[in-house]
């Protein structure tokens, strides 16, 4: 093995030592967004929205989906979309899941789903995965928020 092996071993490592710190980021955060719509539905067509009303059922955690909300409007707002309390285009409504297997408040996943008002037909879906921490502090709700939003299309 001559010198010049040696340097491209060393090279190797490096670029993917590089690659490896790009991709990981700082901290815990998102680690991929994902989006899926029906092409049909002409998402375009909608000017409007409003956020589902609490179901006893399945809401877990109501400053989680306030915050979620809030976050979510701003981006929303600036595509052109008006948040309205009734007689919207478009229904909205946060799921998530968080990771049990510690106690800190991360979330295992992120979605936000957009549907028809007047046959509830989903329409739209972004989800984020990865620890995403929900204390506004670290920014990793808002940069989820971002990603998924940033794949609707206005």
């Amino acid at each position: 093995m001559g010198v010049t092996n040696i340097k491209c071993e060393y090279g190797w490592m490096a670029t993917v030592l590089l690659a490896l710190l790009i991709t990981s980021g700082c901290g815990g955060s998102t680690k991929a967004v994902k989006y899926s719509y029906i092409t049909r539905a002409g998402l375009q067509e909608f000017k409007s929205y409003q956020w589902a009303k609490a179901d006893g059922l399945y809401r877990q955690d109501p400053m989680l989906e306030a915050n979620v909300q809030i976050l979510a409007d701003r981006d929303l707002e600036q595509k052109g979309l008006i948040k309205k309390a009734v007689k919207a285009d478009l229904l909205i409504w946060v799921g998530y899941e968080y990771d049990y297997d510690s106690y800190s408040n991360k979330l295992r996943t992120l979605n936000l789903n957009m549907a028809r008002v007047d046959n509830k037909e989903l329409v739209w879906r972004g989800t984020a995965v990865g620890d995403i921490r929900t204390d506004l502090s670290t920014g990793d709700l808002k940069k989820a928020l971002e990603g998924i939003l940033a794949n609707f299309p206005k």
